[in-house]
């Protein structure tokens, strides 16, 4: 091996494209690093509340996978004025949750160059968005009233 070291690549929920409108939030990415799966789940995690998620269905085909987020029920989930959800991907087989987000497009900082529409659902604003790690969550905000 010419005295290279081999790096070891631990699974990741890389994003592609992020798609909030007519009351979803549809992601569609790839699990780099990771094994080819057909059904995964899309865990949905308060970032405040130790064990409070939704766990949604999340397909895949090869290393790619795609999950949608109904803001009907994230809403109904939501109890005060304001409140974030980080995002993972479970895949069957495996222990640990894949946290979502884009490290692996050179692009650092997303979350002052990315933003994307908050959509209006049951008197609150839900917006996704990136983290200053650059892993995708959503805020939920009440509109004052």
């Amino acid at each position: 091996m010419d005295g290279a070291t081999a790096v070891f690549m631990p699974a990741q929920a890389e994003v592609e494209e992020i798609w909030p409108r007519d009351g979803r939030i549809l992601i569609r990415g790839t699990v780099a690093g990771g094994d080819s799966w057909e059904a995964g789940t899309l865990v949905v995690r308060d970032r405040e509340s130790r064990g409070r998620e939704l766990r949604l269905p999340a397909t895949g085909a090869d290393s790619r996978f795609e999950a949608s987020i109904g803001l009907d029920e994230l809403a109904a989930a939501c109890s005060g004025p304001e409140q974030t959800w980080d995002l993972y991907l479970k895949l069957p087989g495996r222990a640990e949750v894949l946290r979502l987000g884009r490290h692996l497009d050179d692009i650092a900082g997303k979350k002052k160059i990315f933003t994307y529409p908050a959509q209006a659902v049951a008197g609150m604003w839900i917006e996704p968005y990136y983290t200053v790690k650059d892993n995708l969550s959503v805020v939920c905000r009440r509109e004052a009233s």
